[in-house]
């Protein structure tokens, strides 16, 4: 686990390069490059207080959304992997900047000297000791280092968003397991109770036919449909337990205890379309192959939906305005830009500075030196040049139609999103209708059957198209929960309560203090705020 006080070092780190591009790129905004150090702050110290109190899942626990998400985050390799790649960026920049940082060198050896003089009073070979101090210095390499310095911040930049990006995937991701989750549960329930109106229909049909042999057929076939009813209660039942694993591998707690999860406003699913008699007649004989799943905060309540907070046409702004993979490549772009100049520049001669001491030793006398220089030196291969200049201005050009054709997508992208949204919140209301009207067609021919004024097959047909309307109602209300995770990803904007008090990883925390600092900067939504790109 990394110490918290090297996270602070890298607060620090993080905090000093952010001064120094307000003063060296112009168009950079003060108050937006403060904010920009406040969300790395709260995201590193963030981090480290989670992984201090490591949030767990016992065996038992019921969990809510925002207590899967939190353990998510805190446990995800992927959020880690991207922290460490912000780190290696950081990195990066303290190597661009290095070389202005003098270098400091050591050598020392044995050469062999060879006098021909004849009248030399002494050997003609001899190993004499030498040793050199320097000290060199880069003085000015006319903007060759700035561009690469420049490019290393913009790829800090594009790391820093994708680390941001990171954890909202990483919220989307439990959420639409979170709703799997619920779904599987709805069907075993359904399902459940499938198996009672079968259960409570093979005793009629066995009391009708030891009335009258005429039934017979009624009571093999009610046999029949009660296998068949348990057969997928056993599928329903093993779905769950796939979903739940889902959700588990989202929150990376291998090895995973069992727990169960609460439903949400907007996904409070409950089978109430059940005959009373049968629910108390069920309450004192349960089959014991029927494995109930219980949900602890089931209560009879419809869905909510969550109010849109924009309308379509203002979706693509917002969308526009806070995509973290929109802010990459922008980053990118600039990064080309200046490794465009870099390259540029590579026939620019690099001036330098040396200082250094030297010291020989012979058997009879030694000699010392101090010297000190100024180098201005510059090779270049125009061929190999003019291939690299073109070559980085692919990759400008290449970089621009990247974010070109994201913007087009993301259009497209938020606009199917939000017409997703609306859709199912038609259908949830059109469904649970259906399901009503269904509902009370069963309770009419059922009555009918039971005063022998209609057939078996009429209250198969009823029976079944109860089952099919409730796994269609609750199938509409978790594509309306995934529809709106679709959009809030799409958007990178908070719809609902979860990302509000998330603010994306920092809400456990920092919560009250973020909401104040977006106050004083007069930023009312909870978005966060693209720094534009600096002029070169």
């Amino acid at each position: 686990m990394v110490n918290i006080f090297w996270y602070l070092f890298l607060v620090f780190y993080n905090f000093c390069n952010n001064l120094f591009l307000i003063y060296t790129l112009k168009s950079m905004k003060i108050l937006r490059v403060l904010k920009i150090t406040f969300v790395c702050f709260c995201l590193f110290h963030s981090m480290q207080v989670m992984a201090i109190e490591e949030p767990t899942v016992k065996e038992g626990d019921v969990l809510t959304l925002d207590e899967c998400v939190a353990v998510a985050i805190n446990n995800s390799p992927v959020i880690k992997g991207k922290a460490y790649n912000l780190q290696v960026a950081i990195s990066n920049v303290g190597i661009a900047k290095s070389a202005y940082f003098p270098i400091l060198g050591l050598d020392s050896g044995i050469y062999q000297d060879y006098n021909s003089n004849k009248n030399y009073n002494g050997s003609s070979n001899r190993e004499l000791p030498q040793v050199n101090v320097y000290l060199s210095q880069l003085l000015w390499n006319f903007g060759k280092s700035n561009s690469l310095i420049r490019m290393e911040r913009f790829y800090k930049l594009a790391a820093e968003y994708e680390f941001l990006d990171s954890i909202c995937n990483t919220i989307f991701d439990v959420k639409t397991k979170y709703y799997a989750l619920l779904n599987s549960a709805s069907l075993v329930e359904i399902a459940q109770n499938n198996v009672i109106l079968n259960e409570k229909n093979l005793e009629r049909a066995e009391k009708l036919a030891k009335k009258d042999s005429k039934y017979k057929p009624d009571f093999t076939n009610a046999k029949m449909n009660l296998s068949e009813a348990k057969i997928a209660l056993i599928d329903a039942q093993n779905n769950y337990n796939q979903a739940l694993a889902d959700l588990g591998n989202s929150m990376y707690i291998a090895p995973a205890p069992d727990f169960q999860i609460k439903n949400t406003e907007t996904y409070n699913f409950y089978d109430s379309y059940m005959p009373q008699n049968f629910k108390n007649n069920f309450a004192n004989k349960k089959d014991k192959n029927i494995v109930e799943v219980a949900l602890k905060s089931r209560v009879e309540k419809g869905n909510k939906f969550k109010k849109l907070p924009y309308t379509m046409a203002e979706s693509f702004a917002v969308a526009e305005k806070n995509s973290p993979d929109l802010w990459v490549l922008d980053a990118t772009l600039s990064a080309m830009k200046q490794s465009l100049q870099y390259v540029k520049r590579q026939y620019f001669p690099d001036l330098t500075g040396n200082v250094g001491y030297g010291f020989n030793n012979t058997r009879e006398y030694s000699n010392s030196s101090l010297s000190m220089y100024l180098n201005l030196s510059t090779a270049v291969n125009i061929k190999q040049l003019k291939h690299e200049v073109d070559r980085a201005q692919a990759e400008v050009d290449l970089a621009s139609n990247d974010i070109d054709k994201f913007r087009q997508d993301l259009y497209f992208m938020v606009k199917k999103a939000y017409l997703n949204v609306l859709r199912a919140e038609k259908q949830v209301d059109s469904s649970k209708l259906k399901l009503e009207q269904a509902f009370e067609n069963y309770e009419i021919v059922n009555s009918a059957y039971d005063a022998g004024e209609t057939d078996y097959i009429a209250y198969q047909r009823a029976r079944e198209d109860l089952n099919s309307t409730k796994k269609q109602y609750a199938q509409m209300i978790y594509e309306y929960n995934i529809s709106l995770a679709n959009l809030e990803i799409a958007m990178h904007t908070h719809v609902d309560n979860l990302h509000e008090k998330a603010e994306h990883a920092m809400q456990y925390h920092y919560k009250d203090l973020l909401h104040k600092l977006d106050a004083s900067l007069q930023c009312h939504d909870h978005s966060h705020e693209k720094s534009e790109e600096p002029e070169e």
